[in-house]
């Protein structure tokens, strides 16, 4: 009769779970479907897509300018930020000249805002360019602030718009995705991309065989480096495997290291020669070295074990008081619910 009434209280208190998801699912079913809710695309773009600001001094303060232009006839607010430019974009035709002298420092932090963020209100004035005429438009200025310690080469970074509606409406707002606009400069003075390979050493602390190719910036511009070929050969010359590293940024002056990860299954310890190539900014440098891989060593992780002052294990003690306590617990919370 007992295990009759629990069994009953369980599914009623089920169907009452049940009854409510069931109520809550056909109210939020009810709100979607008699509420006018619609989709309305926001668009917005920018004008130009790249932009040049010629040269510039240490120390100097430049202002740039851009059209921010949208075919909605609804105020829109749009959001600026900057961040660091790709190299990719110096491997253009248009910048085939300037490749070779460009520095990736990270120049997107010297940019200012006056207005941010900035409201596109409709108007009636029409806006004559090479692409046509923009109906909608606003002019957009900022403020290249160039440090005293800037490095003396080409640099670039993106001005990245977000928009956003100004109305509140029972509508959804789809943004659809902006081209980024990209500004160069040139900081005055002489540039110099350069680096070479230090050596190639193995870190016997990994499980794996982990070869690190040390490298070396030489010259007064930042690049960005990686190997795209960590190649091991055998002492007569066979290949045996090859991997490629990860990207790291080198400041003037930095030594780093790339790391490429071999499996430990492919390769036993021994003799071998390993020849490494590292790819920074638009130049290429190759070395080759002998190199003796080692066994791999991990460190063990040591347990700690409890004992008393005298050196006994108190581990099963601990263990069996655990159980106890999970065991009472575990009674007297059906003893309560056996008196419901």
């Amino acid at each position: 009769m007992l295990w009759s009434q629990m069994r009953l209280r369980y599914f009623k208190k089920q169907f009452c779970l049940g009854s409510l998801i069931i109520y809550v699912s056909f109210m939020v079913c009810l709100f979607i479907f008699t509420n006018p809710i619609y989709a309305k695309e926001l668009q917005v773009g920018v004008s130009p897509l790249m932009l040049d600001l010629g040269t510039v001094k240490k120390g100097e303060s430049v202002v740039g300018s851009f059209f921010i232009v949208t075919s909605s006839q609804d105020d829109i607010i749009v959001k600026l930020k900057s961040s660091r430019s790709n190299f990719d974009f110096f491997k253009k035709p248009i910048n085939i000249d300037i490749v070779n002298y460009v520095s990736e420092e990270d120049s997107s932090g010297w940019v200012y805002f006056p207005e941010n963020p900035y409201v596109l209100k409709s108007t009636e004035y029409v806006l004559n360019t090479k692409g046509g005429t923009i109906s909608d438009w606003k002019n957009v200025n900022f403020v290249l602030n160039v440090p005293e310690d800037a490095e003396s080469c080409y640099h670039a970074f993106k001005i990245e718009p977000t928009p956003y509606t100004t109305k509140e409406e029972a509508s959804s707002v789809s943004i659809v995705a902006m081209v980024t606009i990209t500004v160069k400069f040139q900081v005055a003075g002489g540039c110099e991309v350069n680096g070479n390979i230090l050596d190639v050493m193995q870190d016997t602390s990994s499980k794996y065989i982990d070869l690190g190719v040390y490298f070396k910036n030489t010259g007064n511009a930042t690049f960005s480096a990686y190997s795209p070929d960590v190649m091991i050969f055998y002492e007569n010359g066979t290949l045996l495997d090859k991997q490629r590293s990860g990207y790291a940024y080198f400041t003037p002056g930095d030594i780093g290291v790339l790391n490429a990860r071999f499996d430990p299954k492919k390769i036993v310890p021994g003799n071998y020669i390993v020849n490494t190539t590292v790819l920074y900014g638009a130049n290429t440098t190759s070395k080759q070295v002998p190199l003796t891989i080692e066994r791999s060593v991990v460190a063990k992780i040591s347990t700690v074990v409890s004992k008393t002052p005298d050196g006994t294990d108190n581990t099963f003690w601990i263990l069996l008081l655990a159980i106890i306590l999970i065991i009472v617990g575990a009674y007297k919370f059906y003893k309560v619910e056996d008196k419901r």
